[in-house]
């Protein structure tokens, strides 16, 4: 695993930083096809902002998978997954501030959840 997330200061950072396409790219017109008519939403998907989009939030899925691993929270990658979902489909697009609330909550989980090492995993199945 990467042990440069180890550190929560810098899984905050990472996120954060990759973070920040997915709230300024909508304004370059990077949004779900719902939006727009069916001749930009083409245009769109084709658009190098679009894939810019869709890898910053690929690269918080796998962030919070590695950091997920470490702390021991295998979920942990689930909550950027439910904001991609909510960036990209369509219909739950219009509905507005749910990805910055997992977003949030990925942060907070990530950050405040301790480390754990390959001898405390031992330790826990030996008591078993």
């Amino acid at each position: 695993m990467n042990k440069t997330l180890d550190n929560a200061a810098i899984f905050v950072t990472t996120y954060v930083v990759f973070m920040l396409p997915t709230y300024i790219l909508p304004y370059l017109r990077t949004s779900p096809a719902s939006l727009y008519s069916v001749d930009d939403a083409v245009a769109n998907v084709f658009s190098f902002t679009f894939f810019i989009h869709l890898a910053s939030m690929i690269l918080l899925c796998w962030v919070c998978l590695v950091r997920g691993a470490m702390v021991g929270k295998n979920w942990l990658f689930l909550l950027p997954v439910v904001a991609f979902a909510f960036e990209f489909i369509s219909k739950l697009s219009v509905i507005p501030f749910i990805p910055t609330m997992y977003h949030i909550l990925a942060i907070i989980v990530g950050a405040t959840s301790a480390n754990i090492s390959v001898s405390d995993k031992l330790s826990s199945y030996s008591n078993d």
